[in-house]
């Protein structure tokens, strides 16, 4: 399992962002915690944190700063 940060940024082991590294989905800690309520259920919050890895990958890709 994957934890994440703001901006769906995957942590290493020392709980740093890895620069480049986004993840949503089932390979990430669920927003719903150690629940699966059931089929469909994490397919919200991977359409929201892709959205949000996607907008902040831009953000840094266009050499903008991004606070966080």
């Amino acid at each position: 399992m994957l934890l994440r940060l703001t901006y769906a940024r995957v942590l290493d082991t020392n709980h740093e962002p890895i620069p480049g590294l986004y993840a949503a989905g089932n390979c990430t800690a669920s927003v719903m915690g150690r629940t699966y309520p059931g089929a469909g259920a994490s397919i919200g919050g991977s359409f929201v944190f892709s959205y949000i890895g996607m907008k902040h990958a831009a953000l840094v890709a266009s050499g903008e700063r991004v606070a966080g």
